[in-house]
């Protein structure tokens, strides 16, 4: 088991905001702030985290002659210019086409970061959902309060409204309306 590093970043498309913008309204970052790569994580699982948008710009520069600034001022740049990198593997090129519903999950986890307090405290979260119930992590069973959800649960929620077509009514559209398009994670 191994993950895959990335070979490619772009920012996110506008093709794929205007999808995901459908969803989650005006309680996303700007596009500009959301990297994709076809990297992966164990299993070749998507994964999505806060990174700094520094570090992501500069790139080997902030490793090299830069590193001794960016480590003294990482946790001040990290609030400033956070930027998430969602990290789809294989999906890369087809986001916006093949694979919208993992668009919408793995921005949900944007969205959980940019509307947190802390935006690491969903990687904490799907990091313990995933080590203790594994595949489960994602399962939910409607009617039950948003916040009872655990991170990958939501996305799960927000992932399954979409791919139903996006109703305006059902069991899960009162998430929808209530907390997501309200930015309360």
């Amino acid at each position: 088991m191994s993950i895959t590093l990335p070979t490619s970043a772009r920012l996110m498309s506008s093709s794929e905001y205007q999808i995901v913008s459908r969803v989650f309204g005006n309680t996303l970052p700007w596009r500009q702030r959301i990297i994709v790569t076809n990297g992966a994580g164990l299993q070749n699982r998507p994964f999505t985290i806060p990174t700094s948008l520094i570090r992501v710009l500069l790139g080997a520069a902030a490793t090299g002659f830069l590193a001794p600034v960016t480590a003294a001022i990482g946790s001040l740049t990290t609030f400033i210019n956070l930027a998430y990198v969602m990290n789809v593997g294989s999906a890369y090129s087809s986001l916006d086409t093949t694979q919208k519903g993992l668009l919408v999950h793995e921005t949900a986890h944007v969205w959980q970061g940019k509307n947190s307090t802390l935006a690491l405290s969903y990687v904490f979260s799907s990091c313990v959902s995933q080590c203790i119930r594994g595949g489960g992590a994602y399962a939910y069973t409607p009617g039950n309060s948003w916040s009872s959800y655990n991170v990958e649960q939501q996305a799960s929620i927000v992932e399954d409204w979409f791919n139903a077509g996006e109703p305006t009514s059902g069991p899960l559209w009162g998430y929808i309306d209530n907390y997501v398009r309200k930015g309360i994670t």
